[in-house]
């Protein structure tokens, strides 16, 4: 039985680092612009070869998406830009458009190229043609049923095939979309997505200008176009059964927290069904650990039947039971901790650490210091500081604070 890779998200340097360090195989990243996650962050061409030289010496892949739909006065700039990623050795690129492809295979024959999920791919006879073609790796659409998954893989056996396990879903097909360009000139389909999709929206009748009438019988307003997020953790054993390569877990736009979470729960349950099949359960003690990141209410997709699988009307927020806090920068030496702080706590606040090994423990902030070693009774955001907590344990770096809401 293959092991599919755990890929995670990487929007800037520091996501790479926790992304390895929580257990992903592979991470996608994409550079300052060519990919559809325009405000991720993303990598500079310095970042990119600083990208490329943390993944070999973790001996783990790196893949670079350049995956919009160019036009006409794209093309000389994306030449240049296939060039540089030729000149870094990576693992993959991926792409949706024909015209990109060709130019990889043009300028890059040694690169392998993943065919994006944008691309539409939805049946065999499709997949056999980007094979022909000389893709290496096929990302499956998220609108197709498990079924038809498993007879993909049936009739295609000799390519790679990904699928999104985790994260949020486009309302759009595949994430063609034109409501952004349309309501605020945003052109999601080159990564500029405004998500005018979970905005509040009201139905206004032609000669009633003013009365706004929700479409759905709700105060508060009504998200339609507003989706749940993807969650198959508790189906993940089925797609190692059905032959899948590499699990992508969607999200370059968010927290360090989401990065090191879903890779180390994707991981560990990868590892538990691969580890005994034939015993194989799922302990919802990981569904209860993905509650605890910032999510909009969880559904199992298209892959299977999922009562569950609707809009949700009530709310575009994300659900936050917790708050991430910030990182142990190093591993402490003494009981002293060294932490880069995200958000700010106070002295005698209740906190939880969660490890790089997937383990995670609660315990009271006993001191804080400042650089100078002087003590404080609050944080702020966005500093260093020097910590003590009840039980003094070693941390490894990575280490990630969080706190209940």
């Amino acid at each position: 039985m293959k092991i599919p890779e755990i890929l995670s998200p990487a929007g800037n340097l520091e996501k790479l680092q926790f992304a390895f360090a929580y257990g992903a195989d592979a991470v996608y990243v994409a550079g300052k612009e060519f990919s559809l996650r325009s405000y991720a962050g993303n990598l500079s061409d310095e970042e990119l070869q600083k990208a490329v030289e943390l993944t070999k010496a973790n001996k783990k892949k790196i893949y670079v998406a350049v995956n919009i739909f160019p036009y006409n006065k794209d093309i000389n700039e994306i030449e240049k830009y296939i060039k540089f990623l030729a000149s870094l050795k990576i693992n993959g690129i991926i792409v949706s458009d024909l015209g990109v492809f060709s130019i990889v295979k043009e300028i890059a024959p040694s690169i392998p190229i993943h065919i994006s999920v944008q691309a539409n791919n939805l049946n065999y006879k499709e997949i056999k043609m980007w094979k022909k073609l000389g893709a290496s790796r096929v990302i499956l659409a998220r609108e197709l049923s498990y079924e038809d998954i498993v007879e993909i893989r049936k009739q295609v056996p000799d390519i790679e095939l990904e699928i999104f396990v985790h994260g949020a879903i486009c309302m759009s097909y595949s994430g063609r979309c034109l409501l952004s360009n349309y309501l605020t000139g945003r052109d999601s389909n080159k990564g500029e997505c405004a998500q005018s999709c979970r905005w509040k929206y009201f139905l206004v009748e032609e000669k009633r200008k003013g009365e706004y009438m929700p479409v759905f019988e709700d105060n508060r307003g009504s998200y339609i176009l507003n989706s749940k997020d993807l969650c198959t953790i508790q189906n993940l054993h089925k797609f190692i059964e059905a032959g899948i390569d590499s699990f992508k877990i969607e999200g370059r736009m968010k927290s360090i927290h989401y990065v090191a979470l879903t890779t180390s729960i994707y991981k560990k349950v990868r590892d538990e069904y691969l580890k005994n099949p034939f015993t194989y359960t799922f302990n919802n003690k990981y569904m209860e650990e993905l509650e605890k990141i910032s999510h909009r209410p969880y559904t199992k997709g298209f892959y299977f039947t999922d009562e569950n699988m609707k809009q949700n009307y009530d709310f575009s927020d994300y659900i936050s039971t917790y708050t991430y806090i910030g990182y142990v920068m190093e591993e402490n030496q003494n009981d002293l901790i060294k932490i880069s702080v995200k958000r700010t706590f106070k002295n005698n606040d209740d906190m939880e650490f969660f490890l790089p090994d997937g383990s995670y423990f609660k315990t009271k902030i006993k001191e804080i210091k400042n650089k100078d070693k002087i003590d404080e009774l609050y944080t702020k955001q966005n500093h260093e500081y020097f910590i003590k907590i009840e039980n003094n344990k070693k941390l490894p770096e990575f280490t990630i604070l969080r706190k209940k809401i």
